[in-house]
């Protein structure tokens, strides 16, 4: 499939997280010099733009979660004709816990170029200045609102070794720090970063314990927007619950002993640890 080069580009324009001077002099070349910029909240381009005196001849429109079936049509017919768009979130990256990859599979099969300017992401800050293994990681966007489904989306990843990074609103980081707790244990390793490039920036906790404790001792500063790094689980964790899984269906139907023999056999634990364990169920 030749590429079309009469046809404009579509340009995915990262903005900054907080600090308003977190934006590539690249970015703010190709605000100055497109057609049409595509926004979620034109106000708060709109500063951003004035802050670093883009002369735009462009057009500012919204496009987001409501309008973007409606406008996407008309968009690629202004791209095909050789305008160029840049496409910006409110803050940072777009398409990273926004919508849009359906406009933008739109405009690839409609062979229109489609060009990141890459920057700013409070995934990347987050998971790089936590302290937590950043070598794998599975990024989780927003967790479900609802306790019960927020509850089995965090036993799905329980057994997950690669770090956990998640993003949570100011009305649910409390409650789902709990439910962390109560899936992972409160001994997990964890970071909060609070409000990222911003003036109140902060990293809270070294477990998931220590995080829920200063929110109980501060609730004034539950405000901004959060990015909740978890590290992942252990081997040993992995094996514990599989051993225990094992022990609990042996010991439902013989004793102890017959149990720990039994389990001996299928697992690569040593017989003290599984002798250990058993006593523990036992005593539950």
């Amino acid at each position: 499939m030749h590429e079309n080069h009469m046809t404009g580009t579509l340009y995915l324009v990262s903005t900054p997280i907080g600090n308003i001077n977190d934006i590539t002099i690249r970015a703010i070349d190709i605000l100055n010099s497109v057609d049409t910029i595509l926004t979620e909240d034109t106000r708060v381009t709109s500063k951003l733009l004035k802050h670093h005196a883009v002369k735009t001849k462009s057009s500012l429109q919204s496009f987001n979660q409501i309008n973007e079936d409606k406008k996407a049509p008309k968009i690629i017919s202004a791209l095909k004709e050789g305008k160029d768009v840049a496409l910006v979130s409110d803050a940072g990256t777009p398409l990273i816990s926004d919508p849009g990859y359906k406009f933008i599979k739109h405009a690839r099969e409609n062979s229109i170029r489609v060009e990141p300017i890459p920057g700013c992401c409070a995934l990347i800050a987050a998971i790089t200045s936590s302290g937590l293994p950043s070598d794998r990681f599975t990024f989780q966007g927003f967790l479900p609102r609802t306790t019960n489904k927020r509850i089995n989306e965090l036993k799905r990843l329980n057994h997950k070794e690669e770090t956990l990074v998640f993003y949570e609103s100011v009305h649910r980081i409390q409650s789902s720090i709990e439910d962390m707790i109560n899936v992972f244990g409160g001994n997990r390793p964890a970071v909060v970063c609070k409000e990222i490039t911003k003036m109140h920036e902060s990293f809270i906790g070294e477990t998931l314990t220590d995080i829920s404790q200063f929110f109980k001792n501060n609730k004034e500063k539950i405000k901004g927007e959060f990015t909740v790094v978890v590290q992942g689980s252990s081997k040993e964790e992995v094996v514990n619950e599989e051993l225990d899984t094992i022990l609990n269906i042996l010991m439902s139907d013989l004793s102890l002993k017959k149990a720990v023999e039994i389990a001996n056999k299928v697992s690569k634990s040593s017989k003290s640890k599984i002798y250990d364990r058993a006593l523990k169920i036992k005593n539950q």
